[in-house]
């Protein structure tokens, strides 16, 4: 089986599995508009029949050296590495902001001019292994897990791609129905 490397900001992972599907991805909007954080996500299956899944939260904003107390990973970067599209936090509507950053986002932009140095959000990933079957996989895209321990399931469009996907390769998800326990 191919061996897929991902690297991380403090790890490298290894997925010694095939791709069963995706990536899928939420990066354009419904009209092709190109958003500035965006989510990907490719299943994997191993040897044993254990899927991997691999999720990566990805973004084009950047935020002042000041602004680092919202970003979950930052890294500080020369203003002339930023990415093609970049985005400032402060000019992000608030409602963005907000669910992105729990409540905080930068400041206006003195005088619109860009600093030498700037905080830009690294990638998130987020790898979960050991799930054990289709019905596991299809738990896990579709529950939510909120900070006071509570659960909400709902099926976003890109995790119905990334099933409808694997099901072309695995019938067996098109049968699988997991049970909700309530």
């Amino acid at each position: 089986m191919p061996v897929t490397r991902i690297r991380d900001e403090f790890h490298d992972y290894e997925i010694d599995a095939e791709v069963v599907a995706g990536p899928v991805s939420t990066e354009y909007d419904s009209r092709g508009r190109r958003r500035v954080r965006w989510m990907e996500a490719t299943l994997y299956r191993k040897a044993d029949g254990t899927y991997v899944l691999h999720q990566v939260n990805k973004s084009l904003v950047w935020h002042l050296d000041s602004g680092t107390g919202h970003v979950r990973k930052p890294e500080e970067r020369d203003a002339a590495r930023l990415s093609p599209g970049a985005v400032y936090c402060g000019d992000l509507p608030e409602r963005a902001a907000k669910s992105a950053h729990r409540g905080s986002q930068c400041r206006s932009l003195p005088a619109r001019r860009i600093p030498d140095r700037v905080i830009v959000e690294l990638p998130q990933h987020k790898v979960i292994t050991s799930l054990p079957d289709e019905a596991a996989v299809i738990r896990e895209v579709s529950s939510a897990r909120r900070p006071d321990g509570s659960v909400s399931v709902a099926m976003s469009e890109p995790m119905r791609e990334l099933l409808a996907e694997a099901a072309e390769k695995i019938p067996a998800f098109d049968t699988a129905r997991p049970v909700v326990a309530m």
